[in-house]
């Protein structure tokens, strides 16, 4: 596995960190988790082909995490040349059918290709690979996931708070992309604080912490890096476009 961070943002603008999403190939399949906006973008400098993905998950329906998935429909269909031919499978938690025909409602243009829309309630067996799921503290519908090729196994939390649950999911994972919205003393609901994200990531005995959906704040982002590294010493921050093989 691959991951390719794609946005370590949050919905506040940044010229630094761009929206939600990542990247990740998976025996041969390309997947995206979350497409917040700048997300095509984020994949034409990262040299990732937009016309290939043959999977999008999405964590859970607040804007920044699923804003420019539309406008990725529209560029497969306009893309001047370009005819595709496979089905492109969209994921999601409950309630991600109702919402997808309510906000999203785009459609392949005729006789190309399928949009095959699944809700995940526990585990999926797709592509080769499987894909779990948990409930996160976050939003009604918001989920964590996990990917496991073989042996090995990452967990995208998406937004979310500590949780038991969470901990319990993650258990001995190779890699553990978190949130780490806020630093220690900037403690919101629903959100992880740097010290929380620490404490997952030991509870949970994990390889390697990368801290994620970095909010500005009045402190520096050193800062939470630092706060989280003091409770679990492999952890670094993502940084847009930057790569980790798992």
């Amino acid at each position: 596995m691959k991951l390719t961070i794609l946005g370590s943002g949050t919905c506040v603008p940044s010229l630094k960190r761009s929206s939600p999403s990542n990247f990740l190939k998976i025996l041969n399949k390309d997947v995206i988790i979350d497409f917040g906006p700048g997300t095509l973008h984020q994949l034409l400098k990262a040299k990732i082909d937009y016309k290939t993905i043959d999977f999008v998950f999405l964590t859970h329906f607040h804007s920044d995490h699923v804003s420019e998935l539309r406008s990725y429909i529209q560029a497969l269909d306009w893309t001047p040349n370009f005819n595709r031919t496979k089905d492109l499978i969209l994921i999601g938690p409950a309630g991600f059918k109702d919402y997808f025909k309510k906000m999203i409602n785009s459609k392949p243009r005729p006789n190309t290709y399928k949009i095959k829309i699944k809700e995940i309630k526990d585990n999926l067996a797709i592509g080769g690979f499987k894909v779990k799921c948990v409930k996160t503290v976050h939003s009604k519908e918001s989920v964590a996931y996990k990917f496991t090729e073989k042996t090995k196994s990452i967990v995208i939390t998406g937004d979310c708070d500590y949780d038991l649950n969470l901990i319990k999911f993650s258990k001995n994972s190779n890699l553990l992309l978190t949130e780490c919205s806020f630093p220690n003393d900037m403690k919101v609901v629903g959100h992880l604080i740097s010290k929380e994200c620490g404490e997952i990531a030991k509870q949970a005995n994990v390889d390697k912490l990368v801290l994620t959906h970095l909010y500005p704040a009045t402190s520096s982002e050193a800062v939470r890096l630092k706060e989280a590294k003091k409770i679990f010493r492999n952890t670094i921050l993502a940084e847009d476009l930057l790569t980790i093989d798992i």
